[in-house]
């Protein structure tokens, strides 16, 4: 008997399908680059060995190119898997060869290592594989600087040879510069997208109560609080969300949410702190604001409920918010200040809708 799939399975496998297609997708963007930038060189290489008169790895050149412009043919198709196994053959041939027919001097034999930089960041291979063929690649190019470190080629233009060397070492470690700056760049970005998953509402892109309470209560967060002596705590609450959801459906009631998102953050400096702190309640944190002030700031939230927001569906209803306000002093804690703020908007729901108690 086969044991059930759980939930556990589904999230597993569909990471597994978003995983590829993205690799996929990254694939098609740097095969063609790399398959490109690969001919190239390899032409290059044609012309440098004709100049040394090593007319020998000139010829072999030429194979190179070839399969450099068909992997690109390959790749091309989005035969993406026979398109790296066919440019990780050549470069490894290609290092050995040159290595082994004119000498160590070149520096053709530090290829190897941009090779196992490639193998390792292949998502098509698993890591334990990738791993044991680059241990072998590493033992390749040790036993290749032994066997050829004897080997002497007597160059044409030999003043050009360390020029030469010092080119290949600095082409062969670019890569490496290349990809950590790439993967430094991409965990960046993912720490953010990750932190804003974490920390905001998907639905209003505001903050969620996750953040507030880590900004509010964390100790690491001490300094970033100092920066407003006081703050006002504003508790909002939207009138009547239950019969909307309930009558209209919960796409009005998401659209309703959003707009009023947008007149909450419409209506703050960029200093202070929109949340949604309930399904539809939201909290906003006015920083180095007095009671006159908050109210203002209170009262254009209402104005902008009234004047910007137009759903059809909701006008029989009709949209409307009450609010709490609480003002905290030096001493007060974040949580003495909320609760003031939930009594005063439990006032407010109690005296009817549309209603702000300070």
């Amino acid at each position: 008997m086969k044991p059930p799939v759980t939930g556990r399975d589904h999230l597993e496998d569909s990471y597994q399908a978003l995983a590829t297609k993205h690799s996929d997708g990254r694939l098609q963007e740097s095969m063609k680059v790399i398959c490109f930038v690969g001919a190239i060189a390899h032409i290059s290489f044609l012309f440098l060995f004709a100049i040394l008169g090593a007319f020998v790895m000139a010829g072999l050149n030429v194979i190179s190119i070839g399969i450099w412009i068909f992997a690109f043919y390959l790749a091309h198709k989005q035969r993406y898997q026979s398109s790296i196994n066919l440019i990780i053959g050549e470069m490894f041939a290609h290092a050995v060869f040159a290595t082994y027919l004119v000498g160590p001097n070149l520096g053709f034999q530090y290829y190897l290592w941009p090779l196992m930089g490639l193998l390792l960041a292949l998502p098509s291979h698993k890591l334990k594989q990738s791993t044991f063929i680059c241990v072998l690649v590493i033992i390749s190019f040790i036993a290749l600087s032994l066997f050829t470190r004897d080997i002497h080629y007597n160059y044409e233009l030999s003043h050009i040879v360390d020029y030469v060397y010092s080119a290949n070492i600095f082409l062969a470690a670019m890569p490496f510069v290349l990809t950590i700056l790439y993967l430094r760049s991409t965990n960046t970005d993912n720490e953010k997208a990750l932190f804003s998953q974490a920390n905001m509402d998907a639905l209003t892109e505001t903050y969620n109560r996750r953040f507030v309470h880590d900004l509010m209560e964390n100790t690491g967060n001490e300094q970033r609080r100092r920066s407003f002596d006081t703050y006002s705590l504003v508790l909002g609450d939207i009138d009547n969300f239950a019969l909307i959801n309930e009558s209209l459906g919960h796409g009005v009631a998401d659209a309703v949410i959003k707009k009023i998102a947008v007149v909450l953050k419409d209506s703050v400096r960029d200093s202070d702190i929109v949340s949604r702190w309930g399904a539809e309640e939201f909290l906003i944190i006015l920083a180095n604001a007095d009671s006159d002030t908050t109210e203002k700031v209170v009262h254009k939230m209402r104005h902008g409920i009234y004047s910007n927001i137009d759903i059809p569906e909701v006008n029989e209803i009709g949209l409307s918010m009450s609010f709490g306000i609480a003002s905290a002093h030096r001493h007060m804690s974040f949580e003495e200040t909320l609760r003031q703020a939930d009594l005063k908007l439990y006032q407010a729901k109690a005296s009817g809708s549309d209603r702000i108690i300070v």
